[in-house]
């Protein structure tokens, strides 16, 4: 099962969405918009309830959602991509475990505006996960930040 969770400003059938359905035509995109984050972790939960080695890929309030999802019930998810994760906040540090390193992707841009950069490594660095950080801003609406979501996906699916 491939899910993806959007941000704030964005909804399920945004640009993330659409490059990443041109691909994988199976993606489910749950509809969050106007939801705060316990909304969305009462959907998600809902959503997920009967899944089992689900992939979230997340962007922004939707990474944050993903890794909160994950350290509630990780018995259904097998990996995680987070874009721009919003992690800076108290809801961040609720997150208490996350995918061993070979099981997550962050991608951050370097020239973020609204999620700092510094509190994503530290996140990152709190579970000892990897972070990409690519040459944009916190959209990654880059053809190069494109790529390397499309590439963090597809090695996830080959490693998992």
């Amino acid at each position: 099962m491939l899910l993806f969770f959007h941000g704030l400003e964005s909804g399920p059938h945004g640009s993330k969405y659409r490059l990443l359905s041109a691909v994988y035509p199976e993606l489910i995109s749950p509809d969050f918009q106007g939801m705060d984050l316990q909304q969305r972790i009462t959907k998600a939960t809902e959503v997920t309830t009967t899944m089992s080695n689900a992939i979230v890929v997340g962007s922004s309030f939707g990474g944050l959602l993903a890794a909160r999802m994950y350290s509630l019930y990780p018995e259904r998810f097998r990996g995680l991509v987070l874009l721009a994760p919003a992690v800076h906040t108290e809801e961040g540090d609720k997150v208490e475990r996350m995918p061993t390193a070979s099981h997550v992707r962050v991608l951050h841009g370097s020239a973020d505006d609204v999620v700092p950069w510094s509190a994503v490594q530290t996140f990152c660095q709190r579970f000892d996960l990897p972070l990409h950080t690519l040459n944009d801003g916190h959209r990654l609406g880059a053809e190069t930040s494109q790529k390397a979501i499309l590439e963090a996906l597809e090695s996830l699916l080959k490693s998992s």
